[in-house]
C-alpha cells in the first residue's frame, strides 16, 4: 500500500527520534569510556604534540562530552544504518534479510572508513600542521585538546562517510536517479570533484597526502559503478519479466 507525503514525513520523524534515542544511549555507556576513548584519540598526536592545554575552566566537561556523543554516534551506527535502509526500503524494494545483509555493509564501511583516516592520514596530517606552525611562532606549538578533539573526529566521520559512495550509487541506482552508463560517461568530471572533495577534507597541501584521499574515493568510486551495474541489469531483468507477463 502506498503511503501519502504527511505518513513519509511522520515516519521520517519516528525513525529520527528513535536514532536520536540510540545515539543518547551509546552516548552515556561511552561516558564511562571517555579516558580510554580519549587516550585512542590523542594516540595519532604522540611524538608530535608534548602537551594539551584547556583554557576554560568548563572545558573538559564539554571534551568529555564531545567525546561521548562522538562515541555514541559510532556505536548507535549499525541501528542507524538499520533504520536508514528500513526507511527506503519501499523506494528500494529490498526485503527485510536485505535491510539487515545492507546495514551490515554500510557499518562494515563506515568502520573501514574511520580506520583508514586514523591509520594512514591522521598522523600525517598532524605533522604537518605542527610542522608548518612552527613557522608562525618562536615558542612551543600550544594547541587546545578541544580543539585537537574537534578536528580528529570531523576526519573521522569525513572518511567514514567517503566509504559510503559504493552504497549511495546503489541506492540511487535502485531508486532510478542514476544508471551505470551515467556514472561512466561523468567519471572525468567525477575524479574532478572528487579531487576537489579530498582537497577541502585534507587539511594538508601536499600532494602525498592528497593522494591518501583522492586515490581511495576513486576505487571507491568504480566500486560503485560496479555496484550501479549489478543492480541496473536486475532491474531491467525485471522489467523485461514484467513485460513478457503482460503480454
Amino acid at each position: 500500500m502506498k503511503m501519502t507525503v504527511s505518513q513519509h514525513l511522520e515516519e521520517f520523524r519516528t525513525r529520527l527520534i528513535r536514532c536520536i534515542i540510540f545515539v543518547l544511549m551509546s552516548a552515556i555507556l561511552a561516558f564511562y569510556f571517555s579516558d580510554e576513548i580519549l587516550y585512542i584519540l590523542k594516540l595519532p598526536s604522540k611524538g608530535l604534540i608534548e602537551n594539551f592545554l584547556i583554557l576554560k575552566p568548563a572545558e573538559s566537561i564539554t571534551i568529555y562530552l564531545k567525546t561521548a556523543l562522538f562515541s555514541g554516534l559510532i556505536f548507535a551506527s549499525p541501528l542507524i544504518f538499520w533504520e536508514i535502509f528500513s526507511f527506503i526500503k519501499p523506494a528500494v524494494g529490498a526485503k527485510d534479510i536485505s535491510i539487515l545483509k545492507w546495514a551490515a555493509i554500510a557499518f562494515l564501511l563506515f568502520v573501514c572508513g574511520g580506520a583508514f583516516v586514523y591509520w594512514t592520514v591522521l598522523s600525517k596530517a598532524i605533522a604537518f600542521l605542527t610542522f608548518l606552525s612552527k613557522g608562525l611562532t618562536d615558542s612551543a606549538i600550544q594547541i587546545t585538546l578541544s580543539s585537537y578533539i574537534s578536528f580528529t573526529m570531523a576526519l573521522l566521520l569525513c572518511g567514514a562517510g567517503i566509504f559510503q559512495i559504493p552504497l549511495a550509487a546503489f541506492i540511487l541506482t535502485k531508486i532510478g536517479l542514476i544508471t551505470p552508463k551515467m556514472l561512466i560517461s561523468k567519471r572525468k568530471e567525477a575524479y574532478f570533484a572528487l579531487i576537489i572533495a579530498a582537497a577541502v577534507i585534507t587539511p594538508t597541501t601536499d600532494v602525498f597526502s592528497l593522494a591518501l584521499f583522492v586515490v581511495p574515493m576513486i576505487i571507491l568510486y568504480e566500486v560503485g559503478v560496479i555496484f550501479s551495474k549489478t543492480v541496473h541489469k536486475k532491474n531491467m531483468f525485471k522489467g523485461e519479466k514484467a513485460y513478457e507477463e503482460q503480454c
